[in-house]
């Protein structure tokens, strides 16, 4: 095996992408969760790292704001990870119970748009993925939840700006999905 360096920055990116595949697709909304909340602590990271406001402290300043109140920045950050499950996902707590009851679309929706916020921070010109991502939501997240029982048309795919190869052909050959962001082909 050979090993190799990649930057954190493009770990982050990788695992984000393909919790943005597993999501649109419906693979495995679980697993898109554990990897946006994993890309995102990466991210969180770096956009410290880099003197800028990650999206918790951003949320927490919305919160102060409107409440008048000041939550202690670390139980904040975790109350949102709480609310998002990410945390459940990635622990198993001695006194904790042996089932989560969570609405995986909205958690993994919820996860995978915080990894984005903090992505923006470092890099304020999104790759293709997150641009076809946040198209996809604008297009079917309808303020309650995610209208999965409309079918996706291929005239609905279509991104501004440079749109990759793939997904002009899946546009073309009327496929159901994206391809660029559900990693088919």
């Amino acid at each position: 095996m050979t090993e190799k360096t990649i930057s954190k920055l493009a770990l982050a990116q990788q695992q984000l992408e393909t919790a943005i595949g597993l999501f649109v697709s419906r693979r495995d909304r679980i697993s898109a969760i554990s990897l946006a909340g994993a890309a995102d602590g990466i991210l969180h990271g770096l956009v410290l790292k880099a003197g800028k406001q990650p999206f918790a402290d951003f949320a927490l300043g919305v919160t102060e704001a409107l409440s008048g109140q000041t939550p202690a920045k670390v139980k904040f950050a975790k109350h949102i990870n709480d609310q998002l499950n990410i945390n459940d996902l990635k622990h198993m707590d001695e006194i904790g119970p042996d089932e989560i009851t969570f609405d995986p679309d909205l958690s993994a929706l919820g996860a995978i748009l915080k990894a984005i916020a903090n992505h923006k921070e470092l890099v304020p010109d999104e790759p293709d993925f997150i641009k076809a991502m946040l198209h996809w939501v604008w297009m079917f997240y309808d303020g309650e939840k995610i209208t999965e029982n409309e079918p996706m048309k291929a005239s609905r795919c279509k991104v501004d700006g440079p749109v990759p190869r793939a997904t002009r052909e899946d546009q073309r050959d009327g496929g159901a999905l994206c391809t660029e962001i559900s990693g088919g082909h």
